[in-house]
């Protein structure tokens, strides 16, 4: 006690006998914390209109994309998170590769039967990044970010090949291309149509995706997954089953959002949550960045551990928060929180939510998840991932 007296007394004595510099110590400190303050809400200013701007490019270079199309066919077909389509010689060559019916099918028009077979040699051996910058809407949107968002994270677009390893186990020779090119092609369907839009002759092909495309695709990743999965305390199981349900393992998902990649990350959202978590900072990530298989499947499991260890952390049963971090995942926390605050009045508070589930057993929360999501395609997700996990 005499110890602790003594040392108060010095301390006061320091404080008068500094008392001006303990002044200018406090105002130093203000002026730090305003400068700060300042320096805080310029970047959070700069981020959204980072955002803004981002948002603008999309919405431009995609209604651009779009009227081009229009000008020659008679449906606009545009690439999703499980179809990639692309456009050749003025867009009147269309390809459109369905990972989820497993069909190719290769359209062009003014063209003839003999006119499909080096359109599907190019797309047999077309690479990553062949079809990136082939694409109108993600490579004009790359090349605006990088001239008007500073410090967009963008990365080379690789090489490897879309469809050759889901059809050959090693590269084809010029030889090889030729002759799975033919046997495609004599056990695909033919057809011609007459075009309303241009009155032209259409010929259409469609090639059946081998049998095994969707576990050749699926082994490819499982290595990016069971890494992320183990850094960020996830499941395996959960990541392969979100990402079948993003992409069906289209490498090139897109959807107009924009989300980009094998989970269908969306830039201003899980994108940014993710750079904050792991680098400190938001970051704006580039459709290139996104590209990137291991990017992708990074940048999801950290959003999943995000969710399940970050913003609903406070429901106590790990099967409960699998559930509705499945459900968040896909429409967002603050909506799964909307589920469970119907009759409490806490709308999208999850500090509201968790009690109403913590309330619940498991099966109770699946269930309730599954008719109480203000979005059906969010009721089918929940069902769907869960449902999807046991074959991993």
């Amino acid at each position: 006690m005499k110890k602790i007296t003594i040392t108060v007394v010095v301390l006061m004595c320091f404080v008068l006998a500094h008392a001006d510099g303990f002044e200018d110590f406090k105002g130093q400190n203000e002026k730090e914390f305003e400068s700060s303050k300042k320096e805080f809400t310029s970047y959070k200013q700069e981020t959204e209109k980072a955002f803004e701007t981002y948002k603008n490019i999309v919405n431009e270079e995609f209604e651009s994309y779009k009227k081009n199309i229009e000008k020659y066919w008679d449906t606009v077909e545009v690439s999703t998170n499980t179809k990639w389509v692309e456009y050749l010689n003025n867009y009147r060559i269309r390809k459109i590769v369905d990972f989820e019916t497993g069909e190719i099918r290769i359209d062009v028009l003014g063209g003839t039967p003999s006119d499909i077979k080096p359109v599907l040699k190019d797309l047999l051996k077309e690479d990553k990044g062949n079809a990136f910058r082939r694409d109108p809407v993600a490579f004009n949107t790359e090349k605006k970010l990088r001239e008007q968002v500073p410090g967009v994270v963008t990365e080379k677009v690789s090489d490897d090949p879309v469809l050759e390893p889901v059809f050959s186990d090693n590269p084809l020779n010029a030889t090889e291309l030729d002759q799975l090119a033919d046997k495609l092609i004599n056990d695909s369907s033919v057809s011609t149509e007459i075009s309303d839009k241009t009155g032209k002759h259409v010929t259409t092909a469609k090639i059946k995706l081998p049998a095994d495309t969707y576990q050749k695709s699926a082994a490819k990743v499982k290595p990016f997954a069971e890494n992320y999965a183990k850094e960020f305390k996830l499941n395996p199981a959960l990541v392969m089953s979100v990402m079948y349900n993003e992409s069906r393992f289209n490498p090139l998902a897109k959807s107009h959002v924009p989300a980009y990649g094998l989970m269908q990350i969306v830039p201003q959202s899980a994108g940014v949550d993710v750079m904050q978590f792991l680098e400190g900072k938001k970051k704006v990530l580039a459709p290139s960045y996104l590209y990137n298989a291991e990017n992708n499947v990074k940048i999801g499991s950290a959003y999943l551990h995000i969710l399940y260890y970050r913003y609903l952390k406070g429901i106590n049963n790990p099967e409960s928060r699998l559930y509705c971090s499945i459900a968040a995942y896909n429409t967002g926390a603050g909506n799964v929180a909307y589920a469970f605050n119907k009759n409490n009045g806490g709308r999208y508070s999850i500090s509201r939510a968790v009690p109403v589930i913590n309330s619940m057993s498991p099966q109770k929360v699946y269930e309730y998840l599954k008719f109480n999501l203000r979005y059906e395609e969010a009721r089918n997700y929940i069902v769907n991932v869960s449902a999807k996990m046991k074959d991993y």
